[in-house]
């Protein structure tokens, strides 16, 4: 693949100012940053997903079982042949119903992802800060030169690798229905990271599955580049990535219309929606 920037050249090219303050981090290691009270807080709202989503999971995964049986009888050896990496949107936007349903999405994708066997990665992806950070305190301490490009920190997730052998979606996905966690979304570096995590693998077939709830944002960005900067990378990335043998890509929109970027692309928008659509969606993509 071809990246699609090159440092701080022409205005008609993706750039990035800096990535001197992009961070990178286990799920775990999200869980021991919180205190005693955000710890408490975020088991509630645990509780209250679980509560809330278990006639959703039940249902979904019981419905998954035809669509599993058939893909296996088609293609046996699909688990040694194939590797998907499954990449979370953390939009600001992203609370509430959505919240709960895209988390409802990711467990359920990770067990129909486990009982086929292949090899699966769960990522996330935001920034680290709110109105650009310490990129853009760093801009402004340059002079504030003109186009800057990605003007803020990158916040990536590794909540599941490939080598976890664990079945199913771990704990520290529930970390997406923290608030504060959720700022600004990147979407093209997002999904470019998730595919050379994949092309390391070296899978027969690869497929990137996006889960959003909207277009890529981040205002320290488009306020200082052209409006289309963020939407227009994400369009070469998804171009370039479809163009790549041994690739595929899809999307699961939350409450958000994903198919007129995504090949392959599901819309949800209700909570009962998961059970009916998600397995049907799913079957479809490996068969």
């Amino acid at each position: 693949m071809t990246w699609f920037w090159k440092q701080n050249e022409d205005d008609g090219e993706y750039s990035i100012y800096t990535t001197a303050y992009d961070v990178e981090v286990t799920g775990e290691a999200l869980g021991r940053e919180l205190s005693p009270v955000e710890r408490k807080t975020l088991n509630q709202q645990v509780e209250a997903f679980e509560r809330a989503t278990e006639t959703s999971r039940t249902e979904t995964s019981l419905n998954s079982l035809a669509q599993i049986d058939a893909i296996l009888a088609k293609d046996p050896n699909i688990g040694e042949t194939t590797a998907v990496s499954l990449v979370v949107d953390h939009s600001g936007s992203l609370k509430g119903q959505r919240a709960v349903i895209a988390c409802l999405v990711v467990q359920m994708v990770s067990d129909f992802l486990s009982r086929l066997g292949v090899r699966y990665e769960i990522l996330g992806f935001t920034t680290a800060a709110w109105k650009g950070g310490k990129s853009r305190q760093l801009w402004i301490d340059k002079g504030c030169p003109r186009n800057p490009g990605r003007l803020n920190d990158l916040l990536h997730i590794r909540y599941r690798e490939a080598s976890n052998t664990n079945p199913g979606a771990p704990w520290s996905v529930y970390n997406m229905l923290r608030s504060d966690l959720l700022k600004e979304n990147i979407d093209g570096e997002a999904v470019f990271w998730a595919a050379e995590r994949l092309k390391n693998l070296d899978a027969e077939q690869n497929l990137v599955i996006v889960v959003s709830d909207g277009a890529p944002v981040d205002d320290s960005t488009l306020n200082e580049n052209r409006p289309d900067f963020l939407w227009h990378h994400l369009e070469a990335v998804v171009s370039d990535l479809k163009a790549t043998p041994r690739f595929r890509i899809a999307a699961i929109g939350i409450d958000h219309d994903v198919g007129r970027l995504y090949p392959s692309a599901l819309q949800v928008d209700r909570l009962a929606e998961v059970p009916a659509e998600l397995p049907n969606y799913l079957g479809e993509l490996f068969r």
